[in-house]
């Protein structure tokens, strides 16, 4: 999650800011509560024995480490945290990281966490993310379908699932037929994206896994995996089809991404000029991804230089230029 508001959500059930979950996963909360970040940034410590595996940290709230030392010595007395998992880019998944290496109590010189997470990318839109991550702390690349043996009875693997940003990874937790999904599907809600092809098709992937229980970024655990992740996939599909059915009504007619949100009654509703540019975007994203689909095109998409318009990262330099279905699906 990118975006953040002083407001909290009063719609959603209270977590405890400490609790074990199952034999192998306890949840310890980032303690950063909001409108976009839920009840706040959900991290995991994974394992049966003494070692435990830290999935996300949290933004850096000071009270985090305290909590975090506590659950810990909460589990048992010689409970430590070997490697720490960083989901994604963005900064309520690892703005604790600082906090955390500096700790004598968590890091003592002859016990070094090993940090990891999926190799950086070069585009601006992830390296903005990353301006504050710290320097002096050494991260080693996670890898597609790489296993982490935590102990005998537990084992984690890399899902890279990017779509909520490039190098969003899942891990899957075999022992248990378990997802911890991050960002990738919420407890509660739905979920931004920068890619929706990319998306879809990591939301497939996890499918395929058949998990039976979702432990999210954010909200409450999911105790029907499967369900969850077909729900989300029928809302884009869903919404996909409303924006082809408004183009099939007038196939002479060109529509651009607000057109669409006028025709579907999202202008006349009130959104504040943040929930409306998401909303735009949106539409802009599946549109997108319809063009990748051979379903619609962009109507001057021959006269546009210097950039890629189906780019997704481009999304808001065509949001109010005309699409039109493509000939192919006209017939």
């Amino acid at each position: 999650m990118t975006l953040y508001e002083s407001n909290l959500r009063t719609d959603l059930p209270q977590l405890p800011n400490f609790l074990q979950l199952s034999e192998r996963v306890w949840r310890v909360m980032g303690l950063n509560p909001g409108k976009f970040t839920l009840q706040g940034t959900n991290t995991y410590l994974v394992g049966t024995g003494a070692r435990k595996v830290l999935i996300d940290c949290g933004d850096g709230q000071p009270d985090y480490i305290p909590l975090l030392i506590q659950s810990l010595h909460t589990i048992q007395p010689d409970a430590h945290i070997s490697d720490i998992l960083i989901s994604h880019c963005h900064k309520d998944h690892w703005g604790g990281l600082d906090d955390i290496m500096s700790s004598t109590q968590l890091n003592p010189p002859h016990q070094t966490i090993r940090v990891h997470k999926f190799p950086l990318l070069a585009e601006p839109t992830i390296i903005k993310f990353l301006e504050s991550f710290p320097e002096k702390v050494q991260v080693l690349d996670l890898e597609d379908n790489q296993t982490f043996e935590v102990d005998a009875q537990t084992h984690l693997r890399v899902v890279h699932t990017p779509g909520h940003a490039k190098d969003h990874c899942a891990f899957y937790l075999e022992e248990e037929s378990a997802i911890f999904t991050a960002d990738c599907i919420l407890g509660h809600g739905s979920v931004a994206f920068e890619d929706l092809t990319a998306y879809m098709d990591s939301l497939y992937r996890i499918q395929t896994l058949q998990p039976n229980t979702l432990f999210p970024g954010h909200g409450e655990v999911v105790h029907h995996g499967l369900e969850k992740v077909q729900e989300y996939v029928s809302i884009r599909l869903a919404k996909e089809a409303q924006i082809l059915s408004i183009m099939d009504r007038d196939l002479t007619q060109s529509w651009s991404a607000i057109d669409l949100l006028e025709d579907m009654n999202s202008v006349s509703k009130g959104y504040n000029e943040i929930l409306m540019a998401v909303v735009v975007r949106t539409v802009g994203l599946h549109l997108i991804k319809l063009y990748f689909d051979g379903k619609v095109e962009l109507v001057n998409a021959h006269k546009m230089r210097g950039f890629d318009p189906y780019d997704a990262y481009n999304v808001f330099s065509i949001v109010n230029q005309p699409w039109r279905r493509t000939p192919q699906s006209k017939l």
